[in-house]
């Protein structure tokens, strides 16, 4: 059984404009988006059902049907002072909206591969609005990071494959 860790073979997208098909992204979808890889620190996008009971007089089991669903988005990022400017920190004020493109990995990646996903890749996209942006502490000897909350209000698409 094999395991994998993000670093290397993930690849992190950000786009202003949504894809046609949520389901289906294009590779020139993917191609116009904002490669933010090297950007990220950490990312906790996920969804989360509940379950409603819903029991009755008949039987001792008590049964649940499924409720409604809901998702999060957040991610930690780095400051950047290049002269490319700092990015992610200038997109990603209170209210902006988007979608990030998330590719854990890549079956069959080996180290060298480009991790940009291509036709036949599986990856997720996130629909956000930023709700906040905070700063990281500063402290001497340390990185400066800042971190995204957003709301995802849009359904988000966990297992898209990517088409040519």
């Amino acid at each position: 059984m094999a395991r994998v860790i993000p670093n290397e073979t993930s690849w992190i997208g950000w786009s202003e404009t949504a894809p046609t098909d949520m389901d289906a992204p294009t590779v020139a979808w993917i191609g116009s988006a904002e490669d933010w890889t090297c950007f990220v620190s950490s990312i906790n996008a996920s969804s989360q059902g509940n379950q409603i009971p819903v029991p009755d007089l008949c039987s001792r089991f008590e049964r649940s049907i499924a409720g409604t669903v809901n998702a999060t988005f957040s991610a930690e990022f780095y400051r950047d002072d290049e002269t490319a400017g700092d990015v992610p920190w200038d997109t990603l004020v209170r209210g902006k909206k988007g979608y990030f493109i998330v590719s854990r990995f890549k079956s069959g990646f080996q180290p060298g591969d480009d991790p940009k996903p291509e036709a036949g890749d599986t990856v997720e996209i996130w629909p956000v609005e930023v709700t906040s942006r905070q700063a990281g502490p500063m402290s001497s000897n340390t990185v400066q990071t800042f971190t995204v909350q957003a709301a995802v209000n849009v359904v988000p698409s966990e297992d898209a494959v990517v088409t040519a």
